[in-house]
């Protein structure tokens, strides 16, 4: 017995009181898990746990009083390899939270770590999986999305390139009745029977006509605007730059191109619709049988139209109407040609990246210092 007090580091005789605090010295000294589980810290503490239990049994048996001397003192390390306070714990003295997480009849803190480390594990697991798998669906849409709009931008050019024929064809065409009507213009005041008539052609294929019976004709400026409508409905604008959306925005709906079409046809219309009511009113009832569609009514009344300075004044209105549009329509062209040289360099630019499944890797920050 006297090598058991040794073994706890104390002189025969010791207290249960120093017996119990010698031994909680040396099992947290011991503790296997605070010296990286050595083997010799492990035997150790086997040794002074054997010499416990023995001096226990001592007075347990020689003092009646003893017997709950072993269940007052710390059993954290009885038994001996790697138990931890409250293992194996019965489940009938746990309280209702442990309960939960209890499978069997006694509850394993150890065990209890574990499967909690299991759960967050997975927790994460399934979370990542889920967060990833969304942000696969949400770059698959976007990646559909990215495809067709550069498809309708490229739509979108086509048609703007179209509007630039468009509008040159109709440039060509105003320029075209604006000479006519300026040499008609020019001529008013000649002393000659033809001086209402022209020559169209040459040689022996030229013949004359009057100027003033094309007059009727009046030209609405009306560009194709399908793609454009269309980018409006799908939210391609969403992915067009600021300054391109809003210069495709004055092309297709802006100030300049509600004047063009004021002048071109609602203005242009109005000053036909004051020469066809001169007609009516005043040469019908003043010449009677008005034919301006034959040469012969323009050189026999070329007098009488001479002198009606109204529709002078008319001719004079409708050329400086036409000036007016072909300034506009030249400043609307060159929106047109900035509004396709901005949409080629997107178009560029986004055809340079690189997509890798769904994600898009633009490598245009290498070219900046």
């Amino acid at each position: 017995m006297k090598a058991k007090y040794k073994t706890l580091g104390l002189k025969k005789g010791a207290s249960q009181k120093e017996i119990q605090k010698a031994y909680e010295r040396l099992a947290k000294k011991l503790d296997p898990e605070s010296n990286n589980n050595e083997p010799f810290f492990e035997e150790q503490l086997v040794k002074v746990e054997e010499a416990y239990e023995a001096l226990s049994q001592h007075f347990i048996s020689s003092n009646k009083d003893g017997g709950d001397f072993v269940g007052d003192l710390p059993t954290g390390k009885r038994g001996g390899k790697n138990k931890h306070i409250g293992d194996d714990i019965p489940v009938k003295e746990l309280n209702w939270f442990l309960k939960i997480f209890t499978i069997g009849d006694k509850f394993s803190l150890q065990d209890f770590f574990d499967r909690a480390k299991k759960m967050v594990v997975e927790f994460f697991a399934i979370f990542f999986g889920v967060f990833l798998s969304l942000a696969v669906d949400q770059k698959r849409e976007d990646s559909n999305h990215r495809s067709d709009n550069i498809n309708n931008m490229k739509k979108l050019k086509v048609e703007l390139q179209d509007i630039l024929v468009y509008t040159d064809e109709y440039i060509e065409g105003v320029t075209w009745f604006y000479d006519l009507f300026q040499r008609q213009y020019d001529r008013w005041g000649e002393n000659s029977d033809s001086v209402f008539l022209d020559i169209m052609g040459e040689g022996d294929e030229s013949y004359a006509f009057a100027p003033l019976s094309f007059y009727e004709q009046a030209m609405p400026y009306d560009p194709p605007k399908v793609a454009y409508e269309s980018v409006q409905l799908d939210g391609t604008f969403r992915f067009l730059d600021d300054t391109l959306e809003h210069e495709l925005t004055q092309i297709y709906s802006g100030s300049n191109l509600f004047y063009i079409k004021e002048n071109a046809y609602a203005r242009d219309q109005a000053i036909v619709d004051d020469f066809v009511s001169r007609i009516s009113d005043r040469w019908v009832e003043e010449l009677g049988d008005v034919k301006t569609q034959y040469n012969y009514f323009w050189e026999e009344n070329r007098k009488y139209i001479q002198n009606d300075f109204y529709v002078n004044h008319n001719v004079f209105r409708r050329l400086e109407n036409f000036n007016q549009i072909t300034n506009q329509l030249l400043e609307h062209k060159a929106s047109v040609e900035g509004a396709i040289s901005l949409l080629d360099s997107i178009l560029k630019h986004k055809e340079e990246e690189i997509e890798i499944i769904y994600w898009v890797v633009d490598f245009d920050f290498l070219h900046k210092e």
